[in-house]
């Protein structure tokens, strides 16, 4: 690390400049956030900072999911504890994540629960039902028992969704009729 690096002078530059922020400046945080074996959730407060940065802020956690996925697996389940006191536009983010670098093993029970509130809720973006049937269905490869409701699921949102998921939806349903 570093010596002459200062977390809380990058948490004030993130906390300054997020909002405003590029992809080709985000992909230079992520190099220094790498670098320096920053703790993600040291960073975690910028969730509660006003909109745009916090969106921002999830968006670094994608890309850094992107560019390592194994430094945001590693502290999701930390991110994890702090979920029901996220604001609620900013929970969903969880199955970009899952769907990045997968579900860590401690959360599995209860993203399970949560991945298929979102598949089924008409309150969901399409993006989001997306990504949740993906981590679903990886997720039925290791409990098979899943297959099943993921099967009910995707019959009940068939015509409720875009033409796009309804043809990965059609995909997944003959891959899980092959098994």
């Amino acid at each position: 690390m570093n010596t002459n690096f200062s977390i809380s002078e990058f948490h004030n530059e993130l906390k300054s400049s997020l909002s405003e922020s590029t992809m080709e400046i985000r992909k230079e945080w992520i190099a220094i956030i790498l670098e320096n074996n920053i703790e993600i959730k040291s960073l975690f407060d910028l969730l509660k900072s006003e909109h745009k940065i916090a969106i921002r802020f999830l968006w670094l956690l994608s890309e850094i999911g992107l560019t390592n996925q194994e430094k945001l697996l590693s502290e999701l389940p930390i991110l994890f504890k702090e979920y029901e006191n996220l604001n609620p536009k900013y929970k969903t983010s969880f199955a970009s994540f899952w769907y990045l670098v997968g579900v860590p093993q401690e959360n599995e029970g209860k993203a399970i629960d949560l991945l298929f509130q979102w598949l089924l809720s008409n309150q969901t973006n399409v993006t989001t039902k997306s990504r949740s049937l993906s981590v679903l269905f990886k997720l039925t490869q290791k409990y098979p028992e899943l297959k099943n409701e993921l099967v009910l699921s995707l019959k009940d949102q068939m015509h409720k969704c875009t033409k796009s998921f309804e043809k990965k939806a059609n995909k997944i349903l003959i891959e899980i009729s092959k098994n």
